[in-house]
């Protein structure tokens, strides 16, 4: 039976009532949680230690205070994860690769809570895996090893889920990915390929069907900045909006996956859904109603 600290209080009001040997087995429970929150709070402290030394220059003296955290620490609790990001950090200073897809992986396969508190204004959960995984894009892509990188945004993109409360915080995240895409794809001359992901991800614009509970119900820079980005790439939006017109009339739909089918321009687009739309003219409404699309109208006609 495991007890929460507060079951343990309750406990403790009452056991005057308790037999002798639940008083003696309710006390060892006590010092193993009291003992168990002492060692977390030593732990973390030699972590902030291992910072200290690592912006002090002192690199390798900080990697062997972390290795030892690590050690010691229990999979899962917030100092592991903390001190295998930091050891990841290291690694990546260090481009020694060998170590670097170890401890992401280590990450990625242990029983770590994404949703560990952080303590962050705006970022209020640890997300292990999401900045691991786009450390390793980062990493990546200053190698000039673009279609590497590009494989990491896409797992972050598609198969780590990013943790948040915020409505807001969710679409920046969801719309930085398209950058990142757009950027490595550009570093590789694919400035169409590039372009699509930018478009792809204007349209998929429902976010709030996703989370229905959270607060903001309002359009975000990030939308504002994306169909910006998308109209600045073409020179004649007329053309633009007639072959997207033209893509829209002709979509298919995939109800059963949840996937608009576009073509513009002779360019495939798969628009991923989470809205549940019942055929395709609620699929050419929904298109039409997204910000990039009523964005783009309106610039052409000013």
């Amino acid at each position: 039976m495991f007890l929460t600290n507060l079951d343990l209080a309750n406990v403790t009001n009452h056991r005057q009532t308790l037999p002798p040997i639940m008083k003696k087995i309710l006390l060892i429970l006590i010092i193993l949680v009291s003992n168990q929150s002492f060692c977390q709070t030593e732990l973390d402290k030699e972590i902030d230690k291992g910072i200290e030394l690592y912006q002090d220059g002192k690199k390798d003296k900080a990697l062997k205070v972390w290795k030892k955290i690590e050690k010691k620490s229990k999979n899962p609790s917030s100092t592991y994860g903390t001190t295998l990001g930091n050891i990841l950090y290291y690694y990546v200073g260090k481009d020694d690769e060998k170590n670097i897809l170890e401890y992401y992986q280590k990450i990625i396969n242990s029983d770590l809570n994404d949703k560990d508190k952080n303590h962050e204004i705006g970022n209020p959960y640890k997300n292990y895996r999401y900045h691991a995984t786009m450390r390793l894009a980062s990493y990546y892509g200053k190698k000039g090893e673009f279609e590497k990188g590009l494989t990491y945004i896409e797992k972050a993109d598609n198969e780590i889920t990013f943790e948040t409360t915020s409505l807001t915080s969710f679409i920046y995240q969801k719309v930085d990915l398209a950058f990142w895409k757009y950027r490595f794809l550009n570093d590789l001359g694919q400035k169409d390929k590039a372009i699509s992901k930018l478009i792809e991800r204007a349209f998929e614009y429902d976010y709030k069907e996703m989370h229905s509970n959270w607060a903001t119900a309002s359009v975000s820079n990030d939308e504002n900045e994306l169909s910006e980005t998308i109209c600045s790439e073409f020179n004649d939006l007329k053309k633009l909006k007639s072959d997207i017109d033209s893509g829209i009339e002709n979509l298919t739909f995939d109800k059963v996956n949840k996937v608009i089918g576009l073509k513009i321009n002779g360019m495939d687009y798969e628009i991923n859904l989470y809205s549940e739309l019942s055929d395709e003219e609620k699929c050419k409404l929904y298109l039409e109603n997204s910000f990039f699309y009523k964005y783009l109208t309106k610039k052409i006609k000013d």
